[in-house]
């Protein structure tokens, strides 16, 4: 019998305690364990696992800016990204834009157009 260990959906757990990684799993954690120098074959076990997190830990911002960096560049990953660099200005900018966006309405057709003034 196989156990999630804390139900995640990127590796399964054995009765053995052997991990197994989902292809998903598999292709996040050769990034981001690679990013710090570890080869994810090394890791057969749970334990592993956690050894390897916390070896990682420490470039896990540089890893994730540069993750964010390849993806669509949209205010929300915009704004993690600030966080993650820890640009409170560029952050603020973004906020602002983010709260301009949400007072905006979407008109798509004559259907959603305001009444018109008289």
């Amino acid at each position: 019998m196989e156990s999630h260990a804390g139900n995640d959906p990127d590796y399964v757990v054995g009765t053995d305690g052997r991990i197994t990684f989902s292809p998903a799993g598999r292709a996040f954690y050769t990034a981001y364990f690679g990013y710090a120098g570890i080869d994810i074959r090394a890791i057969r076990t749970l334990a592993d696992f956690e050894r390897a997190g916390r070896a990682a830990f420490p470039f896990l911002f540089a890893f994730m800016g540069e993750h964010l960096r390849k993806g669509a560049q949209t205010l929300e990953t915009r704004a993690l990204l600030a966080i993650v660099e820890g640009d409170a200005a560029g952050l603020a900018r973004i906020d602002r834009q983010l709260a301009t966006r949400k007072g905006l309405t979407l008109i798509r057709g004559a259907r959603d157009a305001p009444p018109a003034r008289r």
